[in-house]
């Protein structure tokens, strides 16, 4: 591993520990660089700021299980993708968790659009990603509130019944 992935890692790594103990707006750059064991500069030849700390962070995590899952949208087989999605992040509930206590639960917003707006060819593309990518971060936002009782296929079930598909619904 190099010297630059391992600063990043123990950045973040420094970060999300500090975000356990203290409120987001009151973790300072200093807080992170000593923690880390760096120096302000080191930091800041990684990063710019604790926001992208974040979304460096999320975007690593979903690229990475978008790249072993093979996950893909299909709206013929909806069922399936809440499973797949759900159970991630049941995986990762921990770093949604964290970011719902500290009151910063919108990266996760970004990190949906992100990935569905992408994917957008026309204007009729990018209000159904707009649709779904809004609905997902909401029932996400919902689920964790309320201590992620569901199991990823209870959720699949739910949005089933009421979630109108074309074509085959499984």
């Amino acid at each position: 591993m190099n010297n630059k992935k391992l600063a990043k890692d123990y950045i973040v790594e420094a970060f999300l520990q500090l975000l356990k103990k203290q409120k987001f707006e009151d973790i300072t750059i200093t807080d992170i660089a000593n923690k880390a064991g760096i120096t302000r500069v080191t930091f800041y030849r990684n990063f710019n700021s604790k926001e992208e700390i974040i979304k460096n962070h999320l975007d690593n995590i979903t690229d990475e299980f978008i790249k072993t899952s093979k996950i893909l949208y299909n709206p013929n087989d909806f069922k399936n993708y809440i499973i797949k999605l759900f159970t991630h992040l049941e995986n990762n509930k921990d770093i949604g968790i964290l970011l719902y206590k500290a009151k910063i639960f919108y990266f996760l917003e970004d990190e949906f659009n992100r990935i569905f707006f992408t994917k957008a060819t026309n204007k009729v593309e990018e209000y159904h990603y707009a649709f779904i990518s809004g609905g997902l971060y909401n029932t996400y936002y919902y689920w964790i509130k309320n201590s992620c009782k569901e199991t990823p296929q209870e959720l699949a079930e739910i949005f089933n019944n009421f979630y109108i598909l074309k074509g085959d619904s499984n």
